[in-house]
C-alpha cells in the first residue's frame, strides 16, 4: 500500500473516521480516496467510497493513475474528481450497459444526485459558484470573497 501520511490534503479535504483522505463534495455526499498500490505498469491504484450521510453508495478499485504518477496532493484530487466523474454518470450520459452491475439504490442515487455533483468533477472549476479561483470542496473561500 501507498502510504498517504506525507500527502498535504486539498484545501477543504479531511481525514474521515476510516483514517483516509476524505473529500466533503456538497455537505451530504463524501468521497474517500487513497492509493491502494500500484498496477503492474506503475500505475496508483485508487481506492474510492462515495456516501451520503453515512450510507455507502458506491466503493472500489477500479480507477487508476497515469503511468508512474506520484501520490502528490494534485494527483490526489485529480484522481477524486475523476472518481466522481465515473460514479456520477446517468443513463442516457452513455451505453446502456455501463449501468448493468449498479443496484437499484445506485440507480435511485443517480437519478436524485448524479446531476448536480457532476459540477464538482469539472477540473479547475468550484462546484458551488463556478469559480475558478477556489476549490469546490464546501466552497472554503467564499467567506473570503464577501459572500
Amino acid at each position: 500500500m501507498v502510504m498517504t501520511h506525507a500527502l498535504t490534503l486539498p484545501a477543504g479535504w479531511m481525514i474521515s473516521p476510516r483514517l483516509v483522505p476524505a473529500w466533503p463534495i456538497d455537505g451530504e455526499h463524501t468521497l474517500e480516496i487513497c492509493p491502494a498500490g500500484r498496477t503492474d505498469d506503475q500505475r496508483i491504484r485508487w481506492s474510492y467510497r462515495l456516501a451520503r450521510g453515512k450510507r455507502t453508495i458506491f466503493a472500489g478499485k477500479d480507477i487508476c493513475s497515469g503511468v508512474r504518477a506520484e501520490p502528490t496532493t494534485h494527483e490526489l484530487g485529480s484522481a477524486a474528481r475523476t472518481v466522481l466523474s465515473y460514479l456520477t454518470l446517468r443513463p442516457g450520459d452513455t451505453d446502456a450497459e455501463y449501468f448493468d452491475g449498479y443496484t437499484a439504490t445506485q440507480l435511485a442515487w443517480a437519478e436524485a444526485y448524479a446531476e448536480e455533483l457532476s459540477a464538482f468533477a469539472m477540473d479547475g472549476m468550484c462546484g458551488y459558484c463556478g469559480s475558478e479561483d477556489h476549490v469546490s470542496p464546501l466552497c472554503p473561500d467564499m467567506p473570503k470573497r464577501g459572500r
